[in-house]
């Protein structure tokens, strides 16, 4: 009977603070909820695809059916063991962490739990690898090699990405209309294309929902409009015109349907594979323009907002109007790279 009592004491407290359909919830049930939460406040879909891929494989079918009450820190110690035992990299451990503390957070926010008890558990140290910058050299090299190639408009594309830091999805969102303002010489980066696993091409808003405007410099600008009259003259070929708010970068004659970002990955990848620079990664493209736009004298935070990064100050003073800075960082990054793409 005194058990009985201690127990009737302790739902009535957990009713009173809005907890008590926390108590008897399991992990498996938290997972689903976050996840519909993070929708709705609108996460990235990557961000809330890899939670859910590290939570279903990594986590669940050890976990998955413990309470959420009765989860502790000694047993994410033994997850991330278990982890590390059978090889699994102290990166990914991070990540199955980071995806862990994130759940029991809401979990503390809505009232299921007092405290988050992954916030004292410890994963194994990560190297700290030097992030691999390639030289003006190695990326004008890249550059000409894919302007000789089958596909010559990659070409472009690099360039692009080694002068503007855009993303690759954010490359590929590009379209004529929308996003290129050819008298103010300036991009608008407003889209970004993402592509999760059995799932159709999404069009979405940047990584961090910001748009940002990026200066163009005359060489980048004359650069496209040889890039567009090529698209013009490749729709006319095949009985069509080109689509006023076309993609930028399009295999249809009408520049409708853009490029998936995978499919610019899988060229990269070979493309450096065949001229010996296999260290180089696409995402290095965007570390090219921030270490040599910071080395040619610019700040951190314009160097960031051209890349699209999220500098909490920075961004305040960031208004629609392009800075004369970021223009003058185009013309330097570009002089880097000026070779010639397109035939006389």
């Amino acid at each position: 009977m005194r058990e009985a009592r201690a127990e009737r004491a302790r739902l009535l407290v957990e009713v009173s603070k809005g907890r008590h359909s926390g108590t008897n919830a399991i992990l498996d049930q938290l997972c689903d909820e976050w996840l519909v939460e993070l929708e709705r406040l609108g996460r990235s879909p990557s961000t809330i695809y890899n939670y859910r891929k590290h939570y279903e494989h990594d986590i669940a079918p050890t976990l998955g059916r413990t309470r959420v009450s009765k989860l502790t820190t000694k047993m994410l110690t033994d997850l991330y063991g278990a982890h590390q035992q059978r090889g699994l990299a102290p990166a990914t451990i991070y990540q199955i962490h980071a995806t862990i503390s994130a759940m029991m957070t809401q979990a503390c926010i809505w009232g299921w739990r007092e405290s988050n008890p992954a916030q004292y558990a410890r994963t194994p140290p990560i190297e700290n690898k030097v992030r691999t910058v390639p030289t003006p050299e190695e990326v004008a090299r890249l550059i000409r090699d894919a302007k000789a190639s089958r596909r010559p408009e990659y070409a472009v594309v690099i360039y692009l990405a080694a002068t503007s830091g855009m993303r690759r999805g954010e490359i590929c969102a590009l379209r004529l209309g929308d996003h290129i303002d050819w008298e103010a010489r300036s991009f608008e980066v407003s889209r970004n294309l993402i592509q999760l696993n059995g799932q159709p091409l999404q069009e979405r808003l940047t990584k961090n929902r910001r748009t940002r405007l990026i200066a163009a410099d005359k060489f980048t600008l004359d650069l496209l409009h040889q890039h567009v009259e090529w698209m013009r003259e490749r729709a006319g070929e095949a009985g069509t015109d080109l689509a006023p708010n076309a993609f930028l970068f399009s295999d249809a004659a009408d520049g409708a349907i853009p490029w998936k970002p995978d499919s610019v990955t899988q060229y990269f990848g070979r493309l450096r594979d065949r001229v010996g620079l296999d260290h180089v990664e696409f995402r290095s493209l965007r570390r090219f323009m921030e270490t040599y736009g910071q080395d040619l004298g610019f700040s951190l935070g314009q160097v960031a907002l051209r890349a699209g990064h999220d500098p909490a100050v920075a961004s305040k003073h960031y208004t629609g109007k392009v800075p004369e800075t970021d223009r003058a960082l185009a013309e330097a990054i570009s002089l880097l790279l000026q070779v010639p793409l397109h035939s006389e």
